[in-house]
């Protein structure tokens, strides 16, 4: 009966903001090789979240892993210099320029495009980002989400078919989210998500086991959705320097290439993992002003 007091001492609402920053934290301490006990693990959290312009989360962050810490019967180290870093990473971000960022697509021609440059780059560079584009697009994975994705989250299925884990993404509050299975592509096996997935996973498996990060150099370190959006500004900076490309490009252009097919909105929905229908919003909108010939960027909201 204590945890339920404790789950029943909040809102849903807040439950759910909480168990975001939650899972943000401890992705966080895992990528950064921190523990839960260090006392600076937090003020490093809320820094991190200041340079990737979510400095506003610093005022939610202390409550919301106090609460599952009470929820573990656990006791949170905190620093007494916490105080200061957080209310000066407030006012940082306050001062900061939050102009939403102009983000353009990564589309199925870039894909295709950058398949194409084998030899402009070497080979593991090549099969690491190859995997990166097709599976994230195939996916409408945001860069955190891929970045997370564990070597054990793969199933190997019968007929080439591969099952992927995705439980515990942005939208996922309860980890209730059913794995993801992936059908080969024989229209266009040079795009097959499967074949260029696993031309990856033969040549990194010798120093993978199941807790390593799918996705990684050869140092085996996860990623961050910073490191994720590097690999993509590159690739796609090979076959296409006109166009602005961040972490979400991947997930912006699959969202595209649905519209433009003709997928309805509730098969987006369960594809990019949408819990609202207004969240599609900024796609339909934009992507019909782009069919006017109105813009010249499909959009700038993820």
């Amino acid at each position: 009966m204590r945890e339920i007091s404790i789950l029943s001492s909040i809102g849903e609402k807040t439950f759910r903001t909480y168990n975001r920053i939650y899972g943000g934290f401890l992705w966080f301490i895992n990528v950064f090789d921190l523990t839960i006990d260090n006392p600076l693990a937090i003020e490093y959290y809320i820094s991190y979240l200041l340079v990737n312009v979510q400095g506003y989360k610093a005022n939610t962050v202390q409550a919301a892993i106090q609460f599952f810490a009470n929820l573990d019967g656990r006791t949170i180290n905190i620093s007494v210099s916490y105080p200061k870093v957080k209310k000066g990473v407030l006012k940082l971000y306050s001062l900061s320029d939050k102009v939403s960022l102009q983000r353009d697509p990564i589309t199925i021609k870039h894909l295709t495009d950058y398949l194409k440059c084998k030899d402009k780059v070497d080979n593991f560079t090549f099969r690491l980002t190859s995997a990166i584009l097709v599976i994230g697009f195939r996916l409408f994975a945001r860069p955190g989400e891929v970045a997370r994705l564990k070597w054990s989250y793969i199933k190997m299925l019968k007929k080439g078919r591969i099952k992927i884990d995705l439980s515990g993404h942005k939208t996922d509050f309860f980890l209730i989210e059913k794995p993801i299975t992936i059908e080969r592509n024989t229209k266009d096996p040079n795009l097959c998500p499967i074949s260029i997935l696993k031309s990856y996973m033969d040549l990194v498996r010798n120093f993978k086991d199941a807790e390593s990060p799918l996705f990684s150099f050869e140092n085996d370190k996860f990623f961050d959705s910073d490191g994720i959006s590097k690999i993509l500004k590159n690739a796609v900076g090979i076959v296409d320097q006109g166009v602005t490309v961040s972490g979400h490009s991947l997930r912006i252009g699959a969202i595209t290439e649905g519209l433009r097919k003709g997928m309805s909105t509730t098969d987006l929905m369960v594809g990019a993992r949408h819990k609202k229908e207004k969240n599609l919003f900024p796609y339909l909108r934009s992507e019909g002003l782009a069919g006017k010939n109105f813009t010249n960027t499909l959009f700038s909201l993820d």
